[in-house]
């Protein structure tokens, strides 16, 4: 089922928790009526990020205190009604800054209740990941499906779990690094992310080393997840 990912930031002027709440309480009912051939929609409304993210590699610059979005669309539906969704948007939110992603997606693991039309449990966490700039396409997607068996065996907590293979992003200048796959970690609750993020010391180390064959850096989001359509 083809999906699209857009990201939206609140426009200038506009409080970022009253964008939030436009997006849930009108954009998407909007959405939804207008587009009835989506097959399956969810909003994720960005919260900040923890004061001691649970996974951070060693050397990497500290998160940004203002994450760079405040929502991100979930689609899924044919062709037609994914051009037909992100046209509404763009007309009914024309200020937002936004960064529409077509992805190949591939569910690893899915043992999460998710009702529709009701908020998902938990943490969705959201991983922009860039690769190596020396690392040939084909080889990156082959190391980080690789490393799915891994990420299963250590992220013990985590209860979901999909990768989006970045297919054609929007061009043009991006406001965070130009990303090529999308991971989807989503835990039933805010302890199991922060205490069962690794199975052990030797699990973190492990996926430390293992993410380094591939991983550049990466735009990390937590959100909570508004499952519109099921």
């Amino acid at each position: 089922m083809p999906k699209h990912r857009i990201l939206l930031a609140a426009p200038p002027g506009l409080a970022r928790d009253r964008f939030r709440t436009r997006i849930l309480r009108e954009a998407a009912p909007a959405l939804l009526a207008a587009v009835p051939d989506l097959a399956a929609a969810s909003a994720c409304l960005v919260d900040a990020t923890p004061a001691t993210p649970p996974w951070q590699r060693p050397g990497e610059p500290a998160a940004p205190s203002e994450p760079p979005f405040d929502a991100v669309l979930d689609l899924w539906g044919p062709g037609t009604a994914l051009a037909a969704a992100g046209a509404m948007l763009a007309a009914r939110l024309p200020d937002a800054p936004r960064v529409s992603v077509r992805v190949a997606e591939t569910v690893e693991k899915d043992e999460l209740p998710r009702p529709a039309h009701a908020a998902a449990p938990g943490v969705k966490f959201l991983s922009l990941m860039t690769f190596q700039d020396d690392l040939p396409a084909p080889a990156a997607r082959r190391l980080w499906a690789h490393h799915a068996a891994l990420a299963l065996a250590v992220h013990v907590g985590m209860a979901r779990y999909v990768r989006d293979w970045v297919e054609e992003i929007a061009p043009g200048p991006l406001p965070v690094p130009r990303f090529h796959g999308i991971a989807e970690l989503h835990f039933p609750s805010v302890e199991a992310m922060m205490t069962r993020w690794f199975d052990s010391e030797a699990g973190r180390a492990a996926i430390v080393h293992d993410c380094g064959h591939f991983l550049s850096r990466a735009t990390r989001l937590y959100t909570t997840e508004h499952v519109l359509k099921a």
